[in-house]
């Protein structure tokens, strides 16, 4: 049995960022994917570059090769740069790109919103081909000599002094695979890293039942806008978003819906269409893809090491690092991983960047994130009250999760006096 330096479990954008990295060190890398065909999207995802400033310690620059089209996105042949300003990784990607300008959240009342855009109206995110981008990472990959295995499944890792031991399986036969190091990168559920244990000290919250329904002949629809509907109004206590549709097809929009067990995302979806205040916008839409995911919410893993394995990316994350974060993960895990091969405190430096760059492992992130839990702790005519003080208002653009709910109760406060006079209600809460 060869035995490798480093195994990777997981060909997303932390995994093949990892061996991109390693194999230019000049270790011998094994990559291990489960899907056949990377370039297919089978799980569904939201698909942004991030451009906040900082966000989760860093700062993404988007170069686009062409100008926008008449459409105002830009077109699947064009030759793009993706940069990280911070770690100086960069990447070229050939797709479509469409620029995200105005974030909208709207309260039943949809003239009183929150609404997040640049004075300038330049991008804070940019709609991309997710699957496209990791075949052409793959495609950079397997010239550096990294062996890419594929339609394989690790369902245990056995950690000793020296080595890991990988037990697969491939079209129903078992094989195992030695390395020296391991690098899990297989996602939110964290399978791999259950299996050695490194999920026990972790807080498990809840699944989320994701449905996202592409449709053509939305009513008011833009591309260039990210929307998230705040009130049971809406149907769910988890605010349903409407954003631009698929690389290809920008033209459609994107309908978002979280559901759980007792509220399936199918009657969710019945619900927001026809139901709800924006109903109006679906009358004549027309379902043209559907794709979906469960999501395991853990929190995050202080210490995402163990042995000879390091977690990465989704796998030791508050549900998501977002794709530049998995690539920030991936360039960091090269360099710790050789690090340890040289006897160095690799994983113990990758730790401290882990801690110190992403926002949700600050032990005040769930306090921030709570921003956002309107619902159900306020009714939906609360809500209306409370966007409608930021009626005139638009914040800057933003797309993150832990900046956007502290910008917009930084609106809300400067009318705490109104709110103690008119609302004593609201206040107390």
């Amino acid at each position: 049995m060869s035995l490798y330096d480093l195994a990777i479990v997981g060909a997303g954008p932390g995994g093949l960022h990892t061996a991109k990295w390693a194999a230019k060190k000049g270790l011998k890398v094994a990559l291990i994917e489960k899907r056949k065909d990377i370039s297919k999207m089978t799980r569904y995802c939201s698909e942004h570059i991030i451009l906040d400033e900082n966000y989760n310690g860093d700062t993404i620059i988007v170069e686009p090769g062409k100008p926008l089209n008449a459409k105002g996105w830009i077109d699947g042949d064009s030759v793009n740069t993706i940069r990280s300003s911070r770690w100086g990784w960069e990447l070229t990607y050939k797709g479509a790109l469409c620029p995200v300008r105005d974030k909208y959240y709207y309260s039943r009342n949809l003239k009183h919103h929150a609404h997040y855009a640049w004075p300038d109206h330049r991008p804070f995110a940019w709609k991309y081909d997710k699957a496209g981008l990791l075949q052409q990472i793959l495609d950079e990959v397997l010239p550096l000599g990294v062996e890419y295995i594929n339609e394989t499944t690790c369902y245990q890792a056995i950690d000793s002094p020296d080595k890991v031991l990988l037990k697969c399986v491939k079209h129903g036969k078992r094989f195992a695979i030695e390395a020296k190091k391991l690098v899990t990168a297989d996602g939110a559920s964290a399978q791999v890293a259950q299996t050695l244990g490194m999920n026990e000290d972790r807080v498990y919250f809840a699944s989320a039942l994701t449905l996202a329904v592409y449709m053509s002949g939305v009513k008011d629809y833009s591309p260039e806008q990210w929307c998230g509907f705040w009130g049971l109004c809406y149907g769910s206590n988890f605010a349903p978003l409407l954003g631009t549709g698929p690389a290809g097809h920008f033209e459609w929009a994107d309908l978002i819906l979280i559901g759980h067990p007792k509220q399936m995302p199918w009657d969710l979806y019945e619900f927001f269409t026809k139901k709800s205040p924006v109903a109006y916008m679906f009358e004549n839409a027309k379902i043209e893809q559907c794709h979906s995911c469960m999501t395991k919410a853990f929190s995050p893993m202080k210490k995402p090491y163990k042995g000879n394995v390091l977690a990465i990316g989704d796998a030791a994350a508050f549900v998501e690092t977002q794709a530049q974060g998995a690539l920030n993960c991936g360039f960091w895990a090269a360099e710790a991983v050789a690090k340890e091969l040289e006897g160095k405190p690799g994983f113990e430096e990758y730790t401290e960047k882990w801690l110190k760059t992403f926002e949700f492992n600050d032990d005040g992130m769930m306090q921030v994130t709570s921003g956002y839990a309107l619902i159900p702790y306020y009714t939906d005519e609360q809500v209306e009250y409370l966007f409608s003080l930021l009626d005139g208002v638009t914040m800057d653009g933003s797309w993150s999760q832990y900046q956007s709910p502290r910008m917009m109760w930084r609106e809300i406060h400067r009318h705490d006096e109104r709110i103690k006079k008119e609302r004593p209600d609201i206040w107390e809460k």
